[in-house]
C-alpha cells in the first residue's frame, strides 16, 4: 500500500497536491465566510449588493480548481486558471495595500502554478 502511494508521488504531485490544500481551503472558507472576504475585492464593488456572491462565486472556482488538481483533471489547464487568478490577486493586492505577506505568499503560489504549467 505505502508503495502503491510512494511510486504515485512525484514532483508534479507533489506540487499539485499542496496547491491544492491551499486553493480548498481558501475556496470552502471563501464559500462559508464570505463577509471576510469582501475586504479584499477592489474599492469598485463595495457598491454592489452582490459582493458576497461574487465572492462565493470565487471560493466555488477554487474549490473546483483544488479537486482537478488533485485528481488531475486537465492539471495543466487547471494551473493556467488559477496562475491567472493569483496573478489578479496579486495585483489588487499590490494596488490597494503594497507589498504585504499575503501578496508575497501568492507569488510563491502563482510559482507553484506556473511550475505546474510548464512541467516535463
Amino acid at each position: 500500500m505505502l508503495n502503491a502511494i510512494l511510486s504515485k508521488m512525484n514532483r508534479e504531485n507533489i506540487l499539485s497536491y499542496f496547491l491544492a490544500f491551499v486553493v480548498i481551503w481558501f475556496g470552502i472558507n471563501e464559500i462559508f465566510n464570505p463577509e471576510s472576504w469582501v475586504v479584499f475585492l477592489p474599492e469598485f464593488f463595495e457598491n454592489f449588493d452582490v459582493v458576497n456572491i461574487l465572492v462565493i462565486g470565487h471560493g466555488i472556482l477554487l474549490t473546483l480548481c483544488g479537486l482537478a488538481l488533485v485528481f488531475n483533471f486537465y492539471r495543466k489547464y487547471i494551473a493556467i486558471i488559477l496562475s491567472l487568478i493569483l496573478a489578479n490577486i496579486i495585483v489588487t493586492l499590490l494596488f490597494s495595500s503594497g507589498l504585504s505577506q499575503i501578496a508575497v505568499r501568492d507569488v510563491g503560489l502563482l510559482g507553484i502554478s506556473i511550475a505546474l504549467i510548464f512541467k516535463n
